[in-house]
């Protein structure tokens, strides 16, 4: 057995998360994306996000004078926290295409 099998490699990143809340109300916030490879990414945010919403999220590099670009996610989202925090799991999103009838 590998020694990742046992001990799943995490890696915990900085961002910053944006999209709408519940209330439909444009939000920015910082906080940790843990990334593990068994379970996929979370994110924790005090934020009211609806449960498949589409948040975007940049990276933030302390040195680094550009701005990394925003990625889309899913939100699925998994439990409050009990200081009230929102947990979620982050989904990639995918382009939707449209076929030549016009519909997706």
């Amino acid at each position: 057995m590998s020694l990742s099998a046992r001990f799943p490699v995490s890696s915990v990143y900085r961002v910053e998360v944006s999209g709408w809340d519940k209330s439909r109300t444009f939000f920015v916030e910082k906080s940790e994306l843990e990334w593990n490879e068994s379970s996929g990414k979370h994110v924790t945010l005090s934020s009211a996000v609806p449960d498949g919403s589409v948040v975007f999220l940049r990276l933030i590099q302390p040195l680094s004078a550009d701005r990394s670009q925003s990625v889309p996610y899913e939100t699925e989202f998994l439990s409050v926290t009990p200081d009230g925090q929102n947990q979620f799991r982050l989904h990639p999103v995918s382009p939707r295409t449209v076929d030549r009838s016009g519909v997706n």
